[in-house]
């Protein structure tokens, strides 16, 4: 069985041929093309699951929030305005009627919002959120104001 030469007869000889085999990659393309045919039904399957009918309680009365404000001195600032010492914040929430006084557990009937400015120190803010949880409140949030 005679064999043909792969040489160009136009070229001149040693130059490498410049073709790109296509085959192998539209062999590719077209098992990717067949998998994803298969694949496409069986994505869309839901499957049926029975899940267990429980009553749940609704929560009558919204957890009672108290604001505090925390300037960028670090100065701490009770909803009516007046600054707060640590101390004083304490006996605040504790002196609270939602805050149970014989067990020191977190109190899940109450949450401490804190409004700090933009500039506050990490430091400031995290004294704060300790003497929150001092006073025995768990819930403390964050807040920010939108532009």
């Amino acid at each position: 069985m005679a064999f043909g030469s792969f040489e160009n007869p136009h070229a001149s000889v040693g130059q490498t041929m410049s073709e790109i085999n296509m085959v192998p990659l539209i062999d590719v393309v077209l098992v990717l093309l067949v998998l994803f045919i298969l694949a496409a039904p069986m994505a869309a399957q839901s499957v049926q699951v029975n899940l267990p009918k429980v009553a749940s309680v609704v929560l009558q009365q919204p957890p009672k929030t108290i604001d505090i404000t925390l300037t960028a001195m670090g100065e701490r600032l009770a909803p009516d305005g007046q600054p707060l010492s640590d101390a004083q914040l304490v006996a605040w929430l504790k002196g609270s009627s939602l805050i149970e006084s014989h067990e020191q557990s977190q109190d899940t009937s109450l949450a401490v919002r804190i409004w700090s400015d933009q500039d506050v120190r990490y430091a400031h803010l995290a004294k704060l959120i300790a003497v929150v949880r001092q006073a025995g409140v768990s819930k403390v949030s964050l807040m920010t104001r939108k532009p």
